[in-house]
């Protein structure tokens, strides 16, 4: 025998719904997701420009450079240079220009620390 008041109203369960936020909207389905929502839709105001995200260009640490291994060109006789920048990878990877590298240069390898400038030198035989 249960103990207090008996309830007046049986709970209702939903199976799915739709949780309105400021800036998301929330969709959940117990048949899709028993543990959550299954999507979430982000609210973007026409006009209005996205934050650009911070990426730290502090390096990892002294022995860490950035290694870029790069042909100056796509063609079959385009020069095989290395470039050692002193910047995070997540910077120079998201960079749209790197000073010392041509806007149309394909780049072949990027490592991080001074063992692939040993490394890279070796494999592409720069001097």
């Amino acid at each position: 025998m249960s103990r207090g008041r008996p309830s007046e109203k049986p709970a209702i369960v939903l199976d799915k719904w739709v949780q309105d936020n400021e800036n998301q909207i929330w969709h959940f389905d117990r048949s899709k997701s028993s543990n959550g929502c299954y999507k979430v839709e982000n609210k973007f105001i026409a006009g209005e420009k996205q934050a650009k995200p911070i990426i730290d260009q502090r390096m990892y640490s002294k022995d860490m450079p950035t290694v870029i291994v790069f042909k100056t060109s796509n063609r079959s006789n385009a020069k095989t240079k290395m470039k050692i920048i002193n910047k995070n990878i997540d910077y120079v990877l998201s960079a749209k220009k790197i000073p010392g590298i041509p806007d149309i240069a394909e780049w072949l390898e990027v490592g991080i620390g001074k063992s692939f400038v040993s490394k890279y030198k070796q494999k592409y035989s720069l001097a």
